[in-house]
């Protein structure tokens, strides 16, 4: 059986995953890694990111989500990223669909925001999309990501973390009125309870970045 370490953000284990490892990928033996894994909760509040365009959004244990600043975690990740090296594993998956510079590594990484950028470039080219992410404070960092994978987009927020099912509704029915072709779920909190709830308000494709990601490392293994 092969293994692929999975690298969170936040803290691992990502229990809000483990579902989508068990439909895509359960041949495959998961190793769980959080660049917040040694920290206390006093400790996390110090790093909690109020940085505009600066900021990843994903969850602790405990199920609550934390906002970093993108500096802290390029470093932090790179630090489990070389941890990993003599470690026995086939391949390392960055859980984040952040764009990140290419980390130094004997074992293959595979970085959702390239994978999700082709896809969605593959089944919707020269359409625009919509794309739903965690905080609205993104919006210019993701605006800059997709614009340059050359795929125009409309953006929305909505986080997949502490879920608030109202909001979800609405964004599903603001989108449902835009001249967008399809919705994308910008983050990989985004799960199929999610993507099954805005259905309802809209009848556009939603894609879940998750599914997208998983659906893919599963041909590798």
């Amino acid at each position: 059986m092969k293994t692929l370490c999975v690298l969170t953000i936040g803290q691992s284990p990502r229990e809000d995953m483990h579902e989508t490892f068990k439909k895509y990928i359960p041949h495959v033996n998961i190793v769980e890694r959080g660049i917040l894994d040694s920290y206390k909760p006093d400790e996390i509040e110090t790093l909690v990111s109020s940085q505009p365009g600066q900021t990843l959004v994903s969850r602790l244990r405990d199920g609550t989500k934390v906002r970093l600043e993108k500096k802290f975690v390029d470093q932090e990740l790179g630090k489990l990223v070389a941890a990993c090296q003599d470690d026995h594993i086939d391949a390392i998956l960055v859980a984040c669909t952040g764009k990140f510079e290419l980390f130094t590594s004997t074992k293959p990484i595979l970085y959702p925001d390239y994978i999700v950028s082709q896809i969605v470039k593959g089944l919707f080219r020269e359409t625009e999309i919509g794309v739903v992410v965690p905080l609205s404070e993104q919006r210019t960092e993701i605006l800059d990501k997709w614009n340059e994978a050359e795929i125009d987009c409309m953006l929305d927020s909505c986080t997949p973390y502490q879920v608030e099912w109202t909001e979800f509704q609405k964004v599903a029915e603001r989108m449902d009125e835009w001249p967008i072709q399809a919705i994308i779920l910008d983050c990989m909190g985004y799960d199929d309870k999610m993507k099954q709830y805005m259905s309802r308000y809209t009848e556009k494709p939603i894609l879940p970045s998750r599914n997208l990601v998983f659906a893919a490392v599963a041909e590798m293994f």
